[in-house]
């Protein structure tokens, strides 16, 4: 685990090039402000930040210039990378095997959330059955999938005054979801800034400012990025595409440091800060204990995919899952 290059993400970003509100231009310049080094771009069936050659390095910043790609009903969304052209297809599992083809990744996005029960809150999940074949990764931390869930007229004021207290832990069908799966688990705030409003009397839901402040996917890489922008990119859909990375919700603590790793009978970890960690493979607690900051070694003859949570006050600061 040691040497590795971390970098802080945030995936699963819209901009105006499909439902999101903000200009690429403007939604790179609140992302390099917020301090992450890689922001991936995700428009609805288009590749239009690549194709107007906003891909790669903007000052500091990499961006990950993808799509989110969905089937013809407008489900089984997939979050693509490193390809540059799209599927002519709306069948999943040949859009996964075209991206493979083209060398990207394909992962999972919210394939299990719920819907509201106001006006366009249904849920995109996953409806392609067991075409799971291929994929990358699973996202099983969504703030917008997560906070929708729900959300009624008797609600939504309280939903939107405190948002953050519905988004508290990655969704467990989609942890389940990502041990059938494989591949990596990420988070993603899903943010599309959405305005209302008539002239200058606007009100705008979930600024990126302030999603670019909540859930971060933490990538893990044996060699610093490349100036290339080629190279830097497959650095990243390489990481990525092993399950090199974590996710952690900002609110809680500076999760930078944390890694995790299996040595023969035990499970390692490197704790930047305290906090009650859990061990988890399907629904159940394999392993439970506070533990301060700094390195630990867990007994643990488990060699399947399993989860590692660490919690602060009841909610998840950091989520990790292991191949």
């Amino acid at each position: 685990m040691a040497g590795l290059k971390e970098k802080k993400a945030v995936l699963h970003v819209h901009t105006n090039a499909s439902d999101g509100t903000g200009s690429i231009d403007e939604v790179i310049r609140m992302a390099d402000a917020a301090d992450v080094d890689i922001l991936g771009i995700n428009d609805h069936n288009t590749l239009d930040a690549r194709e107007r050659g906003f891909g790669g390095w903007n000052s500091s910043l990499f961006v990950l210039a993808g799509a989110e790609l969905e089937d013809s009903a407008e489900n089984s969304h997939l979050l693509v990378y490193g390809i540059d052209e799209l599927p002519g297809t709306l069948d999943t599992h040949d859009q996964i095997s075209f991206v493979n083809e083209k060398g990207g990744i394909a992962i999972a996005a919210h394939p299990t959330e719920a819907p509201g029960k106001l006006p366009r809150t249904r849920s995109y999940s996953w409806k392609a059955g067991n075409a799971t074949e291929g994929l990358s990764g699973v996202e099983v931390w969504n703030y917008m999938s997560l906070w929708k869930k729900g959300i009624s007229l008797f609600n939504a004021a309280a939903k939107l005054r405190h948002p953050d207290r519905h988004v508290e832990h990655p969704d467990p069908s989609a942890v389940e979801f990502w041990e059938r799966a494989g591949g990596c688990a990420i988070a993603g705030p899903d943010a599309h800034a959405l305005r209302f409003g008539i002239g200058r009397v606007r009100l705008e839901v979930f600024p990126y400012d302030m999603m670019f402040s909540r859930l971060l996917t933490h990538i893990l890489l044996d060699a610093d990025l490349s100036d290339s922008d080629e190279i830097a990119e497959k650095q990243i859909c390489n990481a990525l595409r092993e399950g090199s990375c974590f996710t952690s919700n900002v609110l809680h603590g500076d999760a930078s440091g944390f890694r995790a790793g299996r040595e023969e009978g035990c499970i390692l970890l490197d704790l930047p800060g305290a906090g009650e960690v859990t061990i988890n493979r399907s629904g159940t607690i394999l392993w439970q204990d506070h533990l301060e900051a700094g390195c630990h070694r867990i007994s643990s003859r488990v060699t399947e995919r399993v989860s590692i949570s660490v919690f602060r006050e009841g909610r998840t600061w950091i989520y990790c899952a292991i191949l």
